[in-house]
């Protein structure tokens, strides 16, 4: 009987190996691509590759989407993939270069898309443009208003009140002083870099890798494992109280972040492209994962008459809620990519429900 049992648990084992279909999402040297998200066809989302850009299941989906913040989406069948491979193009986005004379405000124009999931279920979707400013001499920032041209789409007030102020919680436009960000992760987590190849780094615990440090064409790419990172901090500075909460809300915390650098990596202010935040948790309703993406798209130096004007210009020129088409069109002007039609139509399928 038992040998019997043992047989038909193999079996089991066995057929659900056979049935699992493993992809890996790379760049365009084979390197493994951390977090990029995979979606059904109607925008749920599958799984997120880990740190080597794997996923070990699409749930038999024959047909997924995958999408990054750094990268060009890209919608496959997953019966035509090369040992289950699938290959993103860099984006290359980039901000024209400030010509003019610098002033001691540095200005940073960013346009942000937030998401929020509910067990995998596009709840809320939301995008605008922030302005914001950091006096550049005493290094502090100075955080324009949330302009009217945001758009909103979610099928229920409670819904869009709660995610819509997680946005301003989260400061979705703010942008960062990206000077010396590689030592800063790595002090303030207690982590080891490694040398990997050529222009690529990586980020490590004691016991694991957690992140890429990728150089590539004068820009930077950071991506890590933060939430490993918060827990491993946590861990270090014997801080038990807050690392029990977060293993148990199951918390995972991915974070992105693209620059203009120098041949050593180095950058300034003036050189952020772009970021993503990705959090998720157990929630009171099920498995909540909140994504913000920022990308810079113009920018200036400015006194501080000419930042007060820069506010009630954008604020009297972006005065009305925008529709989903010309929060697009702002986007594919300033080279952003566009939303995949697997998140366009989920988003739609939101605005249709309100």
């Amino acid at each position: 009987m038992k040998k019997t049992l043992l047989i038909a648990v193999a079996a089991i084992m066995m057929s659900i190996s056979i049935n699992a279909q493993k992809i890996q999402v790379v760049d365009n040297n084979g390197h493994g691509i951390p977090f990029v998200h995979i979606l059904t066809e109607d925008g749920n989302i599958i799984g997120t590759t880990n740190i080597d850009g794997e996923l070990d299941d699409v749930k038999g989906a024959e047909k997924v989407l995958a999408t990054h913040v750094a990268y060009k989406p890209q919608a496959v069948s997953v019966a035509s993939l090369n040992n289950g491979r699938i290959i993103l193009e860099d984006v290359g986005y980039d901000i024209e270069e400030i010509v003019v004379k610098p002033k001691p405000y540095i200005y940073v124009e960013t346009y942000y898309r937030v998401y929020a999931f509910i067990n995998d279920s596009l709840r809320f979707y939301q995008a605008g443009i922030f302005p914001n400013a950091i006096d550049l001499k005493n290094k502090k920032k100075e955080k324009g208003s949330q302009l009217n041209c945001m758009g909103d789409f979610y099928p229920a007030m409670g819904v869009g009140i709660t995610w819509g102020a997680r946005v301003m919680e989260f400061n979705a436009g703010e942008i960062r002083l990206t000077a010396n960000t590689i030592d800063k992760i790595k002090d303030l987590y207690h982590l080891t870099l490694k040398d990997e190849a050529p222009g690529r780094q990586s980020f490590h615990t004691a016991t694991e890798k957690i992140g890429t440090v990728v150089r590539t064409g004068g820009q930077s790419t950071i991506t890590i494992d933060a939430g490993k990172a918060q827990m491993y901090r946590n861990e270090v500075e014997e801080n038990s109280k807050l690392l029990k909460k977060r293993q148990e809300k199951h918390y995972d915390y991915q974070y992105t972040e693209k620059y203009n650098c120098d041949e050593e990596g180095n950058s300034n202010v003036e050189d952020f492209v772009m970021y993503s935040h990705q959090w998720q948790w157990d929630g009171s309703k099920g498995r909540y994962k909140f994504i913000i993406e920022t990308y810079g798209i113009d920018r200036d130096y400015l006194d501080k008459k000419e930042w007060k004007d820069k506010k009630k210009e954008l604020k009297q020129e972006y005065k009305c809620p925008m529709s989903l088409d010309q929060l697009e069109s702002i986007a594919t002007s300033h080279n952003i990519p566009a939303l995949a039609p697997t998140l366009r139509r989920a988003i739609e399928g939101l605005k249709k429900k309100k």
